[in-house]
């Protein structure tokens, strides 16, 4: 029985006041009502612009013959102010690709995506979730147990993907989306790339969480690469988070450094992560929670 199954402390209040868009660009964003995109692409309809960054519009969607329709479940990603055609094609047929190959229930899927029309776009589903750098911004402090749980959910994520061929390419804390009850979403797949392929060096990676051989560009892309960034979210977990004692602590940071390795032949697989991962969330269960001093009733 992993974490999800288990009575644990609240994530944190503000996953209980819930985002109720899906935020996957890097830095700061800009908010507008009015939706720069055509109203109705594919067999979709576009609502209300969530969120504008300088490459793209993240907006509300619904299926184009739901008029007058109050729900809103998806999301529909264009990129009406990006200079590079190249670019914006290449994030969709990346993101449709995996979405056919992997699916996984801590990974966005991709429901609906066209490359070729004249406005290229993604419908998502609408996620009603904050991300992790929300959520560790105030450097609060967070439960161990937690910190294991959100880490281990993204590990089974790439643990699909890798299995199929992939790697994701850009893991930070913006691409990991916290729901109210601590479910764990890996989004942003437009760097995703196929293993053994040429590292493409795109504008907008994340450099404090990309390893340093993705980051130079002279090696394939390789599961290695992911898993260093993942210790890098692990880490930065670790800042803010309490344990109830050294030694359990002193062996997450053990993994931590073999996900850190300079050396991407020292750093484990991922389905060693997974594992490791899963025994000690045990384990900080078990000493987060402890036995009840209660009395049972006859």
């Amino acid at each position: 029985m992993l974490a999800k199954e288990c009575t644990v402390p609240d994530v944190d209040d503000n996953l209980r006041q819930s985002s109720d868009f899906y935020m996957p660009e890097i830095g700061d964003s800009e908010y507008s009502n009015g939706a720069s995109s055509p109203s109705i692409l594919g067999i979709w309809r576009v609502g209300e612009t969530l969120q504008k960054t300088d490459q793209s519009l993240i907006s509300l969607g619904q299926p184009a013959d739901s008029t007058g329709s109050p729900r809103w479940d998806y999301v529909i990603k264009t990129f009406p102010n990006s200079m590079s055609t190249w670019t914006v094609k290449r994030h969709v047929t990346q993101v449709a690709a995996v979405g056919e190959k992997v699916t996984h229930p801590n990974l966005i899927g991709s429901l609906d995506a066209s490359s070729t029309s004249i406005t290229p776009y993604l419908v998502m589903p609408r996620l009603h979730a904050v991300s992790m750098q929300s959520l560790l911004k105030g450097r609060e402090s967070k439960p161990l147990p937690v910190a294991l749980w959100v880490t281990r959910q993204i590990s089974e994520a790439l643990m699909a993907l890798h299995q199929a061929g992939w790697i994701h390419g850009n893991i930070t804390p913006n691409h990991i989306m916290l729901q109210s009850n601590g479910h764990a979403t890996l989004i942003d797949l437009g760097m995703t790339q196929k293993t053994h392929t040429s590292v493409t060096r795109c504008q907008g990676i994340d450099r404090k969480f990309a390893s340093p051989e993705s980051l130079s560009g002279e090696i394939a892309a390789m599961p290695a690469m992911d898993i260093f960034s993942l210790g890098r979210i692990l880490w930065q977990w670790l800042t803010v988070a309490t344990s109830s004692g050294p030694s359990l602590l002193e062996q997450v940071a053990m993994l931590v450094e073999a996900m850190l390795s300079p050396d991407p032949n020292d750093r484990p697989e991922i389905q060693s992560v997974v594992e490791q991962l899963k025994q000690l969330e045990f384990a900080a269960l078990e000493r987060h929670i402890g036995p009840s001093a209660l009395p049972r009733a006859a």
